[in-house]
């Protein structure tokens, strides 16, 4: 198609996952077959942005301030609370607790918090939700930022804009709200499984919807009843795709020799998650190691940790157990970037490990899609108060509750049980492999093996002809 007559796509691009997803996936190389590709992304940093800056027709940094809204601030704070209200789900009532729990520091915080929740009462029902997002929206249309991007738009004149990250916006709302005051049709990619019931309302509200699976489509009818159906496609997710290119999985030699382990071990992967639902994590982490020591010599215990958290104790830990593997992780920090070197060790861990452990992480997936065994911990650190928090609790959470109930997962309330379905993967690694394989083709479906660029190209050129 001669350029001049292209369509144009504004993709945002907010954090580095995203980048991870789209750009490294080929996504965006593929739509720039079609369509003009616009980038507004975060720079992690220079090389990452000449990288990019290759990979489109236009490139704009999206910029740090943003524009202060005291009122819109304030009607977002009692909007989450409505929409938590009304979700009712594990998870966002556990953030309910906990925010209550902070704002008991002082008299103001506190009334201030009584406050929004008695305001955020009248609009727990859809219809309420409905109205008090249109106001938050609107209330934004008027920030200096939101009308400089407002211009900018208008001389882009893009034909649709796309986020590839709902929950990764804050960078970006100001250009979303700037895309919302000029009615250009927008769409937006649910980052995870678990977003809809864990990480507040989506906001704002774009035309078309992508997903990861079907469940994630029908949570998303329920969730957000004014949605058209034929708005939300179910595409899949890029980023398990990585776990089949040979290009991001290193030899099983060429691994061992990185981390120093003898050929001749099996790796048992630990990967650490968020301290917000897993506090004192690295205590279950020495309790493994222990048992691994009990039961085969020949098991090497190697940590994953988790590039977004504090990693102080498992530093720690590495100085003090060198029979522990802890290899650092190879993020760009800024903006939360995995790096190509990153994904390949992520990408090799799991691929020649044996067993993989983790607290409901969605490692679980990575691991069950490679027909890995999986362990998952339900009980507390040992000698830990870890209040409001609770292990075995997280196993209620909703988007993961179907993982359980696949019964593809070894899930271990007690030391006893962990060594116990160890020793039986060890003797028999096919232990569980219908059950994995089913979780596999339920949840994933027919999307995790086909090819997203076309998936993605396919449907921009439905969306604007």
């Amino acid at each position: 198609m001669p350029n001049q007559m292209k369509k144009k796509i504004v993709v945002i691009l907010p954090r580095g996952e995203s980048i991870k997803n789209f750009v490294y996936s080929g996504i965006t190389d593929a739509l720039r077959e079609d369509f003009k590709v616009v980038f507004f992304s975060v720079v992690p940093n220079l090389e990452i942005k000449k990288y990019l800056v290759s990979k489109c027709d236009n490139f704009y940094e999206l910029e740090e301030n943003r524009s202060n809204n005291k009122y819109a601030d304030e009607l977002v704070k009692i909007l989450q609370i409505a929409h938590a209200k009304k979700l009712n789900s594990v998870t966002g009532n556990l953030k309910i607790i906990k925010d209550d729990l902070l704002s008991k520091g002082n008299i103001k915080s506190s009334l201030l918090r009584k406050l929004r929740k008695f305001i955020a009462s009248f609009y727990t029902s859809q219809k309420g939700l409905v109205k008090l997002t249109h106001r938050f929206i609107k209330s934004n249309f008027k920030n200096p930022k939101v009308q400089e991007l407002s211009l900018l738009l208008e001389e882009i004149a893009p034909d649709i804009v796309f986020n590839t990250s709902h929950i990764h916006n804050a960078i970006s709302l100001d250009l979303m709200y700037a895309v919302k005051k000029l009615n250009i049709k927008s769409s937006t990619f649910i980052f995870s499984w678990d977003n809809l019931t864990s990480q507040g309302r989506i906001l704002p509200n774009y035309d078309y919807y992508f997903t990861w699976n079907q469940k994630i489509k029908e949570d998303l009818l329920r969730f957000y009843p004014a949605i058209q159906k034929q708005n939300i496609f179910v595409t899949g997710t890029p980023q398990f795709d990585f776990h089949f290119d040979e290009k991001f999985i290193n030899s099983k030699e060429k691994l061992y020799d990185f981390l120093e382990i003898p050929h001749h071990k099996k790796i048992v992967l630990y990967s650490t998650g968020m301290a917000y639902y897993t506090p004192k994590e690295y205590v279950i982490v020495k309790e493994i190691e222990k048992v691994l020591r009990d039961i085969d010599d020949n098991l090497k215990l190697v940590v994953r940790i988790y590039a977004k958290d504090d990693n102080t104790e498992y530093y720690k830990l590495r100085e003090n157990n060198k029979s522990i593997s802890i290899p650092d992780h190879f993020w760009e920090l800024n903006h939360l970037t995995p790096t190509i070197k990153d994904i390949t060790l992520f990408n090799s861990l799991i691929n020649h490990c044996s067993i993989g452990i983790n607290v409901a992480s969605t490692v679980s997936l990575d691991l069950v899609i490679l027909n890995k065994p999986v362990i998952n911990i339900a009980f507390n650190p040992p000698g830990e108060n870890i209040y409001p928090n609770d292990y075995e609790k997280i196993y209620d959470f909703d988007h993961y509750k179907p993982i359980i109930e696949s019964k593809a997962i070894s899930l271990v309330k007690n030391t006893k049980e962990l060594v116990k379905e160890l020793k039986t993967y060890i003797i028999n690694p096919s232990y569980l492999q219908e059950e994995r394989k089913n979780l596999v083709n339920k949840f994933f479906g027919d999307e995790l093996k086909k090819d997203k660029t076309q998936i993605f190209t396919t449907i921009f050129n439905e969306l604007i002809p």
